[in-house]
Order: structure tokens, then C-alpha cells, then sequence
């Protein structure tokens, strides 16, 4: 939605919600691709440039009542073939969708099948590891036994010669049409997973665990097309043109390779307000899943990559858009020459295991549970798409709600909301409200509360004769809304040692003698905050120590649930009042230096009130505080009372006692004839307390006149001086 053109209706109504609450409204806007995919879908698609489509119609026509389907297969008369698990049960599905089971096998699970040119069925299966071929009548018996645990793949040439991957041994076999087999390739791998017929008759196959591609002549000689740094090839699929895709999965597992954290999507980062970023989804390497497209001359583009997907099938249409089918979601996807990722279709089951065309018509087949599918070129009649929940972090009143569409005709969607106080909508949310019919923007129905969801419905018009339109999409779902106010608090309070002030570092501001918003910066207060900072520094920039006689500094932490902009007062009051006496408000910063020396000597505490008031209504703003520990400001010099100095031969003794006021004597030094300090320690080993005695022996004190100065330091860095005189005969 271009929010700078909202109508005078949504702005009023924003307006009218930040008159009750905190002035800072939030705005979620769903309009990516990354973003639409954290929803659930039931007959919606949504393409790489983030729109949300109706999705081609995904008809069952048979449930197999097995929980896999591994394998599926057309003949020449448009009868489909699927292979299941855990039963070895096989599947016939007639061209008017009508299936049935058909044959069954002596082996668990059927992972491959192919039809020769006489529409003679092969099935490999497992853990037995046998090829068995299936007459008319449904009737198998064993066609070729390698001495292998699995068949994973088939493959069948011109001459129906049946070419079989297998495994652990990762051999190819090839088996005339009598049954007689022998070793083709032995790849020395484990696992030949994919076989498939490149244009100039080349075998195409796939292994594991080293996620070979091989290129393998008539005459069995190997050529690596692609070393993929996943685990496996798990299918190859080759257009008109002979451009080959495979789909590569899970990448080996490094135990001296460290996790990298994963990327916030675009949803859940903070940017600068207002940029949007269009992304390609899964054009970077993936963990989990890579799909390549290979050209004549062996170049490898990689076309998609996740770190969550499975991809166990794929299939090249004649537009030359590529279908994959995947998990652990049921996903469809579509991919494009320019590398556009459409989720196509998502069915009710775990797994879309195969996808294959027979004339235009386009079947899938699940796992979890085993059902076959048929994806139509029209649109689904029930379109639904629930966005993922927005967590306000707190309680919030919800403004308006509105969308854009492109190439819209009538009305064709309708929008609903919904709130509630636990992450999972459940049955304590509020129900669905009506749906909402201005695109522009809606008042938002839903009660206040901390989480909300959206969902759209998309009204089927009319019979479309692609699997993609782009007809009534939506482009993007904007949601104002507001948190509650709450009230800030300050977490910690501190009182620095007497003599350090706390002041602001001097920066170099680039635009020096420019005062935006005029000298008071009136309006710039009232931008987003992350508008306003751009190029300043921020009022909670660390601050600088100092010394300075007589400065009592204090500094804090506080923190507002709202993200609000914060103001701070400061009150004192001494030991002997009961008031409390504002020092300084409206203060933006979190530390603050008193005069210490404008103040009388005594026991303080200091109280620090924190608001909101900047961020919202005067009459909606919150504040809290919190009172310091008591702290001694003490202006007054130490007293020295020095007694008579006693001279015995060329030894004097002097004994002095320092006085302090509103402190603790910290040290004492003395100095004979301007000669270096030394330091003097009181009689009792500490000087920790308003009242020290000293005594001072200097001995070895040459005949005549001698001056002694005495200096002592407090606590709050006060100095005091003294000096007498003795006479040595």
C-alpha cells in the first residue's frame, strides 16, 4: 500500500487512536515473498515478487490408505502407475481418475517403476531388491534379482532395455527385455539414486552419499557432470533443448563446521522505515536442498536453494517452468527462466513425492499420508491464506487494516482479522471479525490485545486456463496498531566517587551550524526516532569522566516497554529535610553532575523520576523513580591541630590530629625544608574516620632550624595544610 497517499478516513482514524494512546504507532506490512510463506495456505499460491494468487485447483482423485507413495509412472494410454509403502502395493489410476489397487509385490515398499514402448510395467523394489514385471492382469512375478537390497530407480531405453540403480552398492544394471542383466557401471558409491535419458542417449545418474551427476556413454564410460556439495541426487529431469535439472539434497554434516545463525527474514528486522527490498527467494547455497540447471556445455546455474526443504521430484514443462515437488510442507513449486519462485500449490499432506504430465494433464502423488493427486489449470474454488501471528509484545489497540491488489476486477477478496493473548490462536481468541471492505482502509474490528492475525479469502471468478494468474493478487496487507502505555522504570541508579563530573563527548557533526527543526528542534521531536538520529548522536551517547573539585555525579539505566523516548528530573534532599527540591528537569541524558560546592556540607540522597511524557498525551504519560543511597557533600578543608614538637638530640617528635567535616580523612603527608612528601599513616594503622591522630618522628636532623608542612586529603578531595617549626641544637 503507498501509505504516503491513505485517505483522509485511515488518517483520521490513526489520529483518533493515538489520542489514546502512545504517539508512536506501529505499522506490519506483509509484501514479500519470504514474508507470505510464514502463513498457512489452502488453495493459494504466491509468487517470488510476493503476491498472494489464487492457486491452481489440486483435485484427489484416490487415497490410497497406504502412508507412502514412492514412486508413479504413465503409460502410453494415459493409465498412471503408483508405487507405496510399507505394503508393496501398486496403484492403476485410469485417464477419468478412477484408481484402484492393482498388483502387489513380495517386497515391502515399491521405489521405482517404468513402462517399456509394449506398456509392459517394471517395478523395483526393497529391502528385497528385486525388478518384477507386472502383466495385464496385475499379476508380478520377478524379472531380474541383482543380489542387491534396494532398486531405487529405473530407467528404460529405445530398445527396452531395463537399466536398474540400486544400492548399497551403487551399481547400474542392464536387462534385455528376456530378464538378462549384467553389470553396466559400478560407480563406487553406495547408492544410485536418479536415472534418467539425456537428448544424445546418455544415461543421466545420480548418487550418494557423494551427490554425483554422471553422464554415463552407451558403452559405460563416466563423465561427471556435477560434483554437488549435498549428499544426494534425488531426481533429474531433462527440457526439449537438453538442458538438465537435478535436485540435490542434505549436505554432509562437518562436525568441526560451525553453526551459522540463521538470518532474520526481512519481517523481523528493522531497516530504515519505508525501504522495501524485493527478494529472490533461494537464490544463495542451501543446506538442506540445491536444484542446478545444466546446459549443453556443462555450465551449472543454480537455480533454488533451502536450508529446510526436501525436493523428491521434478518436472520441465514445456514453457520450460520447472515444478518441484517437496516437503516436509506439501509444497509445489514453480520456478521460471528468470529464476521466479511461485509456491504453486500446497496439498494437505506431509510430502509431494511425484509429479509427471501426460497430455497437459499434470498429477501428483503425496506420502504422509499416500494419496494422487491432479493439478488443474483452473483456479481452486476455496482459496485461504492465514498470515503468521503478530506479536504486539504487549497489549495494543489495532488501527486500520488495508491491501493492495493488482489487476483487480469487482471485488474478489475478503479480509478478516483476529485477536488474542496466547502465541497460538486457539479457542480463548476472539472470533474472526466480519470482513472488511475498503482496501484503502478498514477500522480494525478485533479487540485490543497482544497478538492479531489476518486472513484473506479469495473469491473464484471464472475458469483460467493457466496453472498461474495474475489476476486479483495481492500485493500487500498493511496493520496499524498501537501498544497500551506503560510506565518506564529506572533499573539501576549509581553515585560516582566525590570529584568525577560526567560530561558529554564533544563530536564532529557534519552539518555544524545547522539546527534543524530551529533552534529548539520543536519539531524534530515529534519524527521517529529513526528518522531523527539519522547522523546525530543519540542522547545516550557514553559519557566522559572528568575530574572536578567538588562535582557529585549520578548516572542510571532505565528502560521503557514502549520503545518511548524518555525525559528525566532530579531532586535532592539532605539528611535533615523532608522535601524533596527539584535540581533539573526534562533532562534527555542518563547521568547528571551536581555543583557539590554550592551545596552545604552534609548526608544527601538523590531521586531520579522517569517519564514518558515526550511520546505521549500529557494526560496518557507515565513515569516512575528511584531514590540513591545517601552520599556526603563535603566543601570544607580538613583541620590540622598540631601539637608542641619535642626535639631529643637530633630526633623530633610531632603529634597532630586532622579534623574533617562531612567526610573521612583520606591520607596525610608531610615534607621537611621543602624536601619530597612521604606519606604518614594515623596511629591506628587506617585513616577511615572524621578524626585521625598522627605522630611524626624525623630523626638525624642536622644543628639549626627546620621547617615541617603537613598535608592531608579527604574523602571528597578537600586539602588541608599545616606547618610548624623546630630548632635542633
Amino acid at each position: 500500500m503507498n501509505h504516503s497517499s491513505f485517505p483522509a478516513y485511515a488518517i483520521f482514524l490513526l489520529l483518533s487512536a493515538t489520542l489514546l494512546e502512545a504517539t508512536q504507532p506501529a505499522r506490519w506490512t506483509t509484501s514479500e515473498q519470504s514474508e507470505f510463506l510464514q502463513g498457512e495456505f489452502t488453495g493459494v499460491s504466491v509468487t517470488s515478487d510476493g503476491k498472494l494468487i489464487l492457486a491452481p485447483a489440486l483435485e484427489p482423485l484416490i487415497d490410497t490408505e497406504e502412508a507412502f507413495i514412492y514412486s508413479a509412472v504413465v503409460d502410453q494410454g494415459g493409465n498412471l502407475y503408483v508405487g507405496t509403502g510399507n505394503n508393496g502395493k501398486i496403484f492403476r489410476v485410469n485417464p477419468r481418475g478412477q484408481g484402484s489397487e492393482w498388483a502387489r509385490v513380495e517386497d515391502a515398499a515399491v521405489y521405482a517403476l517404468a513402462v517399456d514402448s509394449l506398456g509392459r510395467v517394471y517395478a523395483g523394489a526393497g529391502p528385497g531388491g528385486k525388478v518384477y514385471r507386472i502383466n495385464d492382469r496385475g499379476e508380478a512375478e520377478v524379472f531380474f534379482d541383482p543380489d542387491e537390497k534396494y532398486i531405487w530407480t529405473l530407467a528404460i531405453d529405445g530398445q527396452n532395455n531395463l537399466f536398474v540403480g540400486t544400492g548399497p552398492k551403487g551399481r547400474i544394471y542392464k536387462v534385455n527385455p528376456q530378464g538378462q542383466g549384467d553389470v553396466f557401471y559400478d560407480s563406487k558409491e553406495t547408492h544410485i539414486t536418479a536415472l534418467e535419458w539425456d537428448l544424445d542417449g546418455n544415461l543421466l545418474a545420480g548418487t550418494a552419499p557423494g551427490g554425483l551427476l554422471l553422464r554415463i556413454s552407451s558403452n559405460g564410460s563416466p563423465f561427471v557432470i556435477h560434483d554437488s556439495p549435498l549428499r544426494e541426487i534425488k531426481a533429474i529431469t531433462v527440457d526439449r533443448y537438453g538442458n538438465i535439472y537435478a535436485a540435490a539434497l542434505m549436505r554432509p554434516e562437518d562436525p568441526e563446521e560451525k553453526s551459522v545463525p540463521e538470518t532474520p527474514s526481512s519481517a523481523e528486522t528493522a531497516g530504515n522505515p519505508g525501504e522495501v527490498t524485493l527478494v529472490i527467494l533461494g537464490t544463495g547455497e542451501g543446506t538442506g536442498l540445491e536444484i542446478y540447471k545444466i546446459d549443453r556445455e556443462n555450465l551449472v546455474n543454480l537455480l533454488y536453494a533451502s536450508d529446510d526443504e526436501l525436493a523428491f521430484d521434478l518436472l520441465i514443462r514445456s514453457n520450460g517452468n520447472l515444478l518441484v515437488a517437496t516437503g516436509n510442507k506439501g509444497r509445489i513449486l514453480s520456478i521460471d527462466s528468470r529464476k521466479f519462485v511461485t509456491l504453486l500449490s500446497e496439498s494437505p499432506e506431509e510430502q509431494v513425492t511425484q509429479l509427471l504430465e501426460w497430455e497437459g494433464r499434470i498429477y501428483a502423488t503425496t506420502s504422509n499420508l499416500g494419496w494422487v493427486f491432479e493439478l488443474l489449470s483452473q483456479p481452486s474454488s476455496n482459496g485461504v491464506y492465514e498470515s503468521k501471528v503478530r506479536d504486539a509484545e504487549m497489549l495494543a489497540s489495532w488501527g486500520v487494516i488495508g491491501w493492495q491488489m493488482s489487476n483487480t476486477r469487482s471485488r474478489p477478496v475478503r479480509v478478516y482479522t483476529r485477536s488474542g493473548n496466547t502465541r497460538v490462536p486457539d479457542q480463548t481468541w476472539y472470533d474472526w471479525s466480519d470482513a472488511y471492505s475498503d482496501a484503502e482502509g478498514s477500522q480494525i474490528e478485533s479487540p485490543p490485545a497482544r497478538f492479531l492475525q489476518w486472513k484473506i479469502e479469495f473469491l473464484q471468478e471464472g475458469n483460467s486456463t493457466a496453472l498461474t494468474s495474475q489476476r486479483n493478487a495481492v500485493e500487500s496487507v498493511t496493520i496499524s496498531y498501537i501498544q497500551r502505555n506503560m510506565s518506564p522504570q529506572i533499573t539501576s541508579l549509581t553515585v560516582h566517587p566525590p570529584g568525577i563530573a560526567l560530561v558529554r563527548p564533544a563530536v564532529a557533526n557534519p552539518a555544524a551550524g545547522v539546527s534543524l527543526g530551529g533552534p529548539d528542534q520543536a519539531h524534530i521531536r515529534f519524527l521517529p526516532r529513526s528518522v531523527r538520529e539519522l547522523g546525530t548522536q543519540p542522547a545516550q551517547a557514553p559519557s566522559r569522566r572528568v575530574y572536578s573539585a567538588g562535582a557529585q555525579s549520578v548516572s542510571w539505566t532505565a528502560e521503557d516497554p514502549n520503545g518511548d523516548d524518555l525525559l528525566y528530573s532530579i531532586y535532592y534532599r539532605r539528611q535533615d529535610e523532608v522535601a524533596w527540591k527539584l535540581l533539573v528537569e526534562d533532562l534527555a541524558e542518563t547521568y547528571y553532575t551536581i555543583d557539590g560546592v554550592s551545596f552545604p556540607d552534609g548526608a544527601y540522597w538523590v531521586k531520579v523520576a522517569v517519564s514518558d511524557r515526550a511520546s505521549n498525551p500529557s494526560a496518557q504519560a507515565l513515569e516512575s523513580e528511584m531514590v540513591s543511597q545517601s552520599f556526603v557533600i563535603a566543601n570544607s578543608s580538613p583541620s590540622l591541630v598540631l601539637g608542641v614538637p619535642q626535639v631529643e638530640g637530633t630526633r623530633a617528635t610531632l603529634e597532630f590530629t586532622v579534623q574533617t567535616k562531612g567526610s573521612v580523612v583520606h591520607q596525610a603527608e608531610y615534607s621537611v625544608d621543602a624536601g619530597p612528601w612521604d606519606i604518614l599513616f594515623p596511629g591506628d594503622g587506617i585513616a577511615d574516620s572524621d578524626s585521625e591522630h598522627y605522630t611524626l618522628g624525623i630523626e638525624n636532623l642536622e644543628p639549626g632550624e627546620h621547617a615541617i608542612t603537613l598535608r592531608v586529603v579527604d574523602s571528597a578531595g578537600n586539602i588541608g595544610t599545616g606547618k610548624t617549626v623546630v630548632s635542633i641544637p
